[in-house]
């Protein structure tokens, strides 16, 4: 009888829902139809039956950079993404109010569903516009203002938003990641006084002037604050005239090393990543014993724009020698050299045969900067160590007093031991004037939207690949 009875309730509450679903589908309804991340909304239910229990599903997608070969950038790549947000029942009228905060996403319509289990009972819609916010409006000298933008993209026009100082273009954000949201730093350059600081919208790259007068799209933030009046203020102490972002630990990636024999030998260096002239530890088992063993640097050579491809090179000379114990282990101290970011392969070869691979992730560096003062007209000569050879990395975009100048390549020469020079001319009032070079993306294969050899401001956030640093530098003009 026990079994039976269940068998029947299983077979009303299956009878009793395909009754329910033929009489009435409900209605749900949002109590405001566009908005903003962080706002609160109510989701309205009505005409469902009394005393049910529903799921409400949210529909997005989610972003990610398309990248082959952990090198060459494809475009923004999204996919659809669903989620429940709430669990709701019914009162004894069939209705239901649920209060709900728009969370961090994508700007643009979004669907969301009643589900009565696999069955979508009721549909809504709701936009997500974007918007920006400014940590602080008065910063002193050579700091930085930190724009945050919500709901970016990932519409081909709306996922691209240009940052302006003073009426010039600095360079971009984006929300490929982080579900729309990105964040960019903005210095604060000269001279000490009232500045404006404008965020703009266009899938070409550059600012379209019209966007608050006459764009299809509607203003950028569609009514919220875009453009603020800030301050610089006079700086406690001088600036520091050259320094990077902070750097995490990072991995290499294997996709970078050259083929080696299959063996049961392991090489392996610790630590994984640093800058040149880092101290690291190389480790090797499971080799013969008491054998010696040749170890291999690899550099990554090549031109894109000469048709050269580029692949790892062996430097053979650069590594020292070392002879296995009789456990067949060794480990070796040495220190790192100067060569092209990104990836740089470590191989072990026996009797010139390469039988285990390891990697170091080389890390960029401000190797000179000098000087650091003068007239108008002093040549100031940089030279940058461990810019990466992938198309995300290679060719920093740099800024003097946030106006956009040029970029420089990490594969130029590739006789140079990794090391980017360039000589620019002091320019400017008396006073201190600040370089910056962002990371940007030398190619995309997507045309729309061009991201493609413009200073990357939301990097921080929203790179592909690797957390990349910017670079800073301060040089003061002095008089004549």
């Amino acid at each position: 009888m026990d079994d039976e009875s269940g068998i029947s309730q299983e077979l009303e509450q299956s009878l009793r829902k395909h009754r329910r679903g033929s009489e009435s589908t409900g209605t749900l309804v949002v109590s405001e139809e566009e908005g903003y991340v962080g706002d609160t909304i109510t989701f309205q239910g009505r005409n469902f039956p009394a005393g049910e229990q529903y799921e409400l599903r949210w529909n997005s997608t989610d972003g990610r950079w398309g990248v082959l070969e952990a090198n060459e950038i494809v475009g923004p790549q999204y996919q659809p993404r669903k989620e429940t947000i709430a669990t709701v029942r019914t009162d004894e009228d069939g209705t239901f109010d649920e209060e709900w905060m728009v969370r961090e996403d994508y700007g643009g319509a979004h669907r969301i569903e009643v589900r009565d289990g696999d069955t979508t009972v009721a549909t809504a819609e709701y936009t997500i516009l974007p918007w920006f916010e400014l940590d602080q409006q008065s910063v002193p000298l050579g700091d930085f203002f930190t724009i945050t933008g919500y709901g970016i993209g990932p519409n081909v026009v709306t996922n691209n938003y240009q940052v302006a100082w003073d009426n010039g273009n600095v360079g971009f954000m984006t929300g490929v990641m982080n579900r729309g949201t990105a964040t960019a730093q903005i210095r604060a350059v000269g001279p000490v006084g009232k500045h404006t600081l404008q965020v703009w919208r266009n899938y070409r790259g550059v600012p379209y002037l019209q966007n608050n007068t006459q764009s299809p799209y509607g203003p950028v933030a569609d009514g919220r604050q875009s453009q603020w009046v800030v301050e610089v203020t006079e700086p406690e102490q001088p600036p520091e005239s050259a320094w990077l972002d902070a750097q995490l630990d990072e991995s290499p990636i294997a996709l970078h090393y050259p083929d080696v024999e299959d063996t049961e030998a392991e090489l392996s260096i610790t630590p994984t990543s640093g800058q040149p002239g880092t101290t690291a530890f190389i480790s090797g088992e499971n080799f013969p014993a008491e054998e010696e063993v040749n170890l291999i640097w690899y550099r990554h050579e090549g031109h894109r724009v000469k048709g050269i491809p580029i692949t790892p090179e062996p430097k053979p000379e650069m590594l020292p020698t070392v002879t296995t114990d009789e456990d067949g282990r060794f480990q070796t101290e040495f220190t790192i050299p100067h060569g092209e970011g990104s990836t740089r392969p470590i191989t072990a070869a026996v009797g010139g045969r390469e039988v285990a691979v390891t990697g170091f992730m080389m890390q960029p560096s401000i190797e000179t900067f000098s000087p650091t003062s003068g007239p108008v007209g002093t040549t100031i000569e940089i030279e940058l160590s461990g810019v990466g050879w992938p198309v995300y990395e290679n060719a920093p975009y740099f800024l003097y007093d946030n106006k956009p100048l040029g970029y420089v390549c990490g594969l130029t020469d590739n006789d140079g031991g990794g090391i980017v020079k360039l000589e620019l001319p002091a320019s400017g009032e008396p006073g201190w004037h600040f370089i910056d070079a962002y990371p940007c993306l030398f190619e995309v294969q997507q045309d729309e939207p061009d991201f493609e050899l413009r200073p990357h401001l939301s990097y921080l956030d929203n790179h592909p690949v690797r957390p990349l640093p910017a670079y800073h530098m301060a040089f003061e003009i002095t008089e004549d």
